[in-house]
């Protein structure tokens, strides 16, 4: 996208937030009572709530709140469906108790909501890896005038070194960003879980079983206009140099996705594989709790530090190997799914995910009920 369209782009969005979509949730609150039960969750990335606000929506529902899904995939939806959607959408959020996101959402920023209504965001990565929000050079548009999280009320992270940096990629005061964990993260503790993502594995796909898994999740370069993904033919060829299965899954960003494994989500691929690789995907934090091997494949170091940077040092504070250099790659690799030592990511857990202990759902359903200490609802 040139820098012009980019431009007049992000001019629409703000003409909208500042005219169009505070009038509908005028509308909404002038029309339509408010709902102490209702609990609205959005996303503008896919058409159904994603993974990391599944758990959360369960428990809820089975705490006796009317939990309502309201998605829309902007990536693939034409203007005048997104247009339908936002409006609809900004006359739910205004009868809502609580909005719950997972990315940004800027329908949730375009007005100045009714006391009473509560926005908590579950993000959708735990730790801290690259660099994002306003942190980030190439996250949000210079172009755009507003904010990404001026309504948010809690933002969910993995643990306490977790919250200050959350708190300037949103630009939000001290005491929003809070290590109760990640909600997405519970799953990982389920001792069910796996046996029922394996056995969903081998349903859908039996010529896997005996084989090795090795998953490719990588993130995407560039920014929302023009995301793409590098290094999947590199990953990919390691299935004939090793003789294992190798399954990608691209970011959800990028145009031309590649999904070797449809049938299974992200996190079912992640317990069923026997190595994670990676580039400077966030995902490695929750694989660090499987305690299985991993690496990262990173061809564009340089450039991609140039282009956006870390929070940490990804060389240093990164218990696992860093590759540039493809000629390394298979033997690294390999190097890895023999000799791995289990309990090498152990203190990588407790300095980044120590919140994550298979109860985060609860603590943030007990808080947005107003049960715990620091809560959000009145």
């Amino acid at each position: 996208m040139t820098v012009k369209k980019s431009a007049v782009k992000q001019r629409i969005k703000y003409l909208l937030q500042k005219t169009l979509l505070p009038l509908c949730y005028d509308i909404g609150i002038l029309f339509r009572k408010f709902d102490k039960d209702l609990v609205i969750f959005a996303d503008c990335n896919s058409s159904r709530p994603p993974e990391c606000q599944r758990l959360l929506m369960d428990e809820l529902e089975r705490r006796g709140y009317k939990c309502e899904a309201r998605c829309c995939d902007f990536t693939s939806e034409g203007y005048l469906t997104i247009l339908k959607y936002m409006c609809a959408f900004m006359i739910r959020y205004a009868q809502a108790r609580t909005l719950v996101i997972s990315n940004y959402f800027l329908p949730a920023e375009a007005c100045k909501k009714r006391r009473g209504t509560r926005v908590v965001q579950l993000w959708h990565s735990c730790g801290i890896m690259k660099k994002f929000g306003y942190s980030s050079q190439s996250d949000i548009s210079p172009d755009f005038h507003g904010t990404v999280a001026a309504n948010t009320d809690l933002v969910t992270v993995s643990a306490p070194i977790c919250e200050e940096v959350f708190a300037e990629a949103f630009a939000l005061p001290n005491g929003v960003a809070r290590a109760v964990g990640v909600s997405a993260s519970d799953v990982f503790f389920d001792k069910g879980y796996e046996r029922r993502c394996r056995n969903k594995l081998y349903e859908n796909y039996p010529e896997l079983k005996g084989k090795k898994l090795l998953l490719y999740l990588p993130t995407f370069r560039g920014d929302a206009s023009f995301a793409y993904t590098a290094g999947h033919q590199q990953a990919a060829a390691l299935a004939d140099t090793l003789g294992v299965f190798v399954a990608i899954k691209t970011h959800p960003r990028v145009k031309d996705r590649i999904d070797t494994l449809p049938a299974l989500t992200t996190d079912e691929l992640m317990v069923c594989a026997d190595m994670l690789i990676t580039d400077y995907s966030s995902v490695i934090f929750e694989y660090a709790l499987l305690d299985r091997p991993m690496l990262l494949w990173c061809p564009d170091l340089t450039d991609y530090i140039g282009e956006r940077d870390f929070y940490i040092d990804i060389k240093k504070d990164i218990p696992c190997p860093v590759i540039t250099d493809e000629n390394a790659l298979a033997q690294a690799v390999s190097d890895e799914l023999e000799n791995y030592q289990s309990g090498r990511y152990g203190e990588f857990v407790k300095k980044y995910m120590s919140a994550c202990d298979g109860h985060s759902t609860q603590r943030i359903a007990d808080i947005i009920q107003g049960k715990k200490k620091g809560q959000i609802m009145q």
